[in-house]
Parts: C-alpha cells; sequence; structure tokens
C-alpha cells in the first residue's frame, strides 16, 4: 500500500506502508490532502487533515459528506473541557455562532462546500478546514434495470442466472417428458409385434342316419 501526501505547497511525499501509516509530532506543514493507492494506481477517497499550533480547534468531516446528511461542526479549546461559545466562518464571512461550540447544518448541499473555521472569544480562531460535499445520486429501479452492465469480474446479475437456470431446468424437463413418451412408444409397439394371433375353428360333422 502506498501513501501519498499533499500538502498546500503542492508537495508529494510518499511512503510504503501494509496499510495504515503514522504521523509522530505532527506540524503544520502536515496539514493536507491525504489519499492512499495501491500498486495498480487504484486512488482511495481523500481526507483532509488540518494541524494547527494555536489552542482553539475545528472538529469537521475529513472525508466528503453526502448532500441531505446532517453535518455538525465542533469549536474547542484545547486547554479546558468546557463548551464555550464560538463564531463558524465559512470563506471568511460569519455563518453561525454556537453557544455550546457546536454548529449543525441540516440537509446539506453544495452551497455549503467550502472553507470553515471557528473563533473562540479570548482563545483566538483555529486553523481553515475544507468541507467536501458530493451529489448524492438517487437510481430508480427503472435505470437498474435499462443501465444494467456486466459486472468487471465477468458474473451476471442474480436476476439473469435465475432466469438461465430456469430455462435449462424447463427444458431439460420438457426433454426428459419426451424421451419417456418415446420409450413407452417403443415398448407398446414391440409388445404388439409379439402377439400371436390364433384362429379357433368348430367343424361339425353330420353322419346321416341309415333308414
Amino acid at each position: 500500500m502506498r501513501k501519498l501526501k499533499e500538502d498546500s505547497t503542492n508537495t508529494t511525499r510518499w511512503g510504503k506502508s501494509t496499510g495504515a501509516i503514522s504521523i509522530n509530532l505532527a506540524f503544520t506543514s502536515d496539514s493536507g490532502e491525504y489519499w492512499c493507492e495501491n500498486e495498480k494506481g487504484e486512488r482511495s477517497n481523500s481526507v483532509n487533515i488540518t494541524v494547527t499550533a494555536g489552542d482553539v480547534i475545528l472538529e469537521s468531516p475529513a472525508v466528503p459528506v453526502m448532500e441531505g446528511d446532517t453535518v455538525s461542526l465542533y469549536c474547542r479549546n484545547k486547554r479546558t473541557a468546557s463548551n464555550l461559545p464560538a463564531d463558524f466562518y465559512k470563506d471568511g464571512l460569519l455563518s453561525a455562532t454556537g453557544y455550546k461550540g457546536n454548529f449543525t447544518i441540516d440537509g446539506v448541499s453544495e452551497s455549503h462546500e467550502g472553507l470553515y473555521r471557528c473563533s473562540i472569544s479570548g482563545a483566538g480562531d483555529s486553523a481553515e478546514s475544507w468541507l467536501a460535499v458530493r451529489e448524492h445520486i438517487i437510481v430508480s429501479p427503472e435505470d437498474l434495470h435499462e443501465g444494467e452492465t456486466p459486472s468487471t469480474d465477468g458474473s451476471s446479475h442474480p436476476s439473469h442466472l435465475l432466469s438461465v437456470v430456469f430455462t435449462i431446468y424447463g427444458v431439460t424437463v420438457l426433454l426428459l417428458m419426451v424421451g419417456l413418451l418415446h420409450c413407452q412408444k417403443q415398448t407398446v409397439s414391440g409388445e404388439a409385434s409379439d402377439i400371436t394371433v390364433v384362429t379357433y375353428a368348430v367343424v361339425t360333422n353330420k353322419i346321416k342316419e341309415k333308414r
């Protein structure tokens, strides 16, 4: 498994791993977009990781969220466990104020995509974090039926497999019935050829009496 990291300076760093990688002593320079690739070049979804040197931390989804989902952002001061009031900004503009340090977006849409940060009075601002929103595609059963294609591994859709199995079963039963009828016909014909026809005749002799 290969790990690729591209930070804000557009530099790329590679590393090899068996499926996990750890960043010890993270710095702000470790902030950026992360994803992984295998040897075939197949790439996973990317995640955004932000490392801040300040006391205020914005907790937001690292992976893209789907349209219609409920998204919650949390702003906290790492030096205290209290949920302090916080202002949330999107693309540099004040978006909402969370009196308990949280901001919830119901039914998120593409318009909510952007850079978010939060601010706690007396503690400072958090680093900006990118919130990515993906379109939610609804596929109807009709679209699935019309647009279905064979899978890449060569397997067919389960409904197609059932149709083929029932067709083969029906043809097999039909052939067996025809074969049985043919055998019965041959048996009856053979028995008829072995029948010996016996004709019985009754001969009556009349003897004339002498007078």
